[in-house]
């Protein structure tokens, strides 16, 4: 054999080499651009799940709020209106939300199960339309309450100010100045009334 039959033999052999290696290294390319786009799809979820997420914690804290103010409501009250609800979907007023306590008795069917679906509370037990609405004043904050609530001529709100028959009047409040080294309670043997001043 001559030199230049080996040589054009080795070439062919490194060419070959050469060529399973590119094979190898674009398999591997797809394989990754592969894994690259399932991973671009998962971190898609994960951003969907997080702004749906968002939006359910924005709608849960606008409901307990409005919840909270609908339990105010003093239920011999017919002309206050509710403080309406938001869709924990998409964080929108309820579509048909009753206006006053009362207009829920008069309600159709569809729109209880769609305010309660959209409030994500159904119980997953078939109800009786009586029980659907008992669910759904329960949902919205007018079901049972009690009986401090029940008194409307007295309503004490998160910021100081007293409710009184729809006046509302800011309650004056007197404030100790401890003086380091001072005790501050009533003197020894000395018994404090409880209850206001008048």
């Amino acid at each position: 054999m001559s030199q230049s039959y080996i040589e054009a033999h080795k070439a062919e052999e490194a060419v070959r080499a050469l060529e399973q290696k590119v094979s190898l290294l674009m398999t591997k390319n797809r394989e990754q651009a592969g894994k690259n786009e399932s991973f671009e799809k998962k971190i898609h979820a994960l951003e969907k799940k997080s702004e749906d997420l968002d939006v359910r914690l924005k709608a849960a804290e606008h409901n307990a709020l409005a919840r909270h103010l609908n339990a105010l409501i003093p239920p011999s009250s017919h002309h206050q209106n509710l403080h309406p609800l938001h869709s924990i979907h998409t964080n929108t007023p309820l579509k048909n939300f009753p206006r006053k306590e009362s207009d829920i008795r008069t309600m159709s069917s569809i729109d209880v199960n769609n305010l309660l679906k959209e409030l994500d509370a159904q119980t997953g037990r078939k109800m009786d339309a009586g029980e659907r609405k008992a669910r759904l004043k329960e949902v919205i904050g007018v079901g049972e309450r009690s009986s401090v609530v029940q008194n409307p001529a007295v309503v004490d709100s998160v910021d100081g100010v007293k409710q009184d028959g729809g006046e509302q009047k800011k309650e004056d409040e007197k404030k100790k100045k401890v003086l380091p080294g001072k005790a501050t309670g009533p003197p020894p043997g000395k018994v404090l009334p409880i209850g206001p001043k008048d």
